[in-house]
């Protein structure tokens, strides 16, 4: 019978948290599967927000984020080393902003009725914990970027004349964001990899 990896205590068949300290069990991680699931219940008394309802939270804060970038830097006609820095600082504080200051919701999250907290569910989330939690999203987000940013600097003619190849590579720089956001796909309290990072959960609200 398998033992709980952070307390010790003995678990049942198919359980999903240990009983006594809340840890996901064992079988957690046993069969990594993706699920794209529904909003499921936990054992701290709130609904972990499902892989879908996290995506429309997600696909309504990038347009916002996408008009707020446009109408700042998009307008002015900035330089591309420019408009790379000021979408990442804008894409920082309104994560760390919003989540930390604003009962844990951007705009995109209010829409869809989540909100995120403290992964135990009772510690008030603090705006350190949504800027750790902002600076992990923001990095793997931002790396994206580099490519583009060496073509643009260091651009040569082969490059020029390879835009698949190009966009191939973009792809590969973009791949852990991707990661990170479809990790809640597969992971039994539907976290993200930053969700982990800053050691949040987000919940469907009531």
């Amino acid at each position: 019978m398998a033992s709980c990896p952070t307390c010790g205590t003995q678990e049942v068949p198919g359980q999903q948290f240990c009983a006594s300290c809340g840890s996901p069990t064992s079988s957690v991680y046993s069969y990594p599967a993706p699920q794209f699931t529904a909003d499921v219940s936990s054992p701290f008394g709130y609904t972990l927000a499902g892989f879908w309802r996290r995506f429309l939270g997600f696909f309504i804060d990038d347009i916002l984020l996408l008009i707020i970038g446009w109408a700042t830097l998009g307008a002015h006609h900035v330089g591309f080393a420019t408009d790379v820095i000021g979408v990442t600082a804008i894409t920082f504080l309104y994560n760390s902003l919003l989540i930390g200051l604003r009962r844990g919701q951007t705009i995109g999250m209010r829409v869809v009725s989540v909100r995120c907290v403290d992964q135990d569910g009772a510690t008030p989330l603090t705006y350190a914990r949504a800027a750790k939690r902002a600076i992990f999203y923001t990095a793997l987000l931002a790396l994206g970027t580099f490519h583009h940013l060496y073509r643009y600097v260091n651009p040569t003619t082969a490059q020029l004349h390879r835009e698949l190849h190009a966009e191939l590579i973009f792809f590969v720089f973009l791949l852990p964001h991707l990661i990170d956001l479809l990790w809640v796909a597969w992971d039994k309290r539907n976290q993200t990899l930053h969700d982990k990072f800053g050691q949040t959960v987000v919940i469907k609200t009531k």
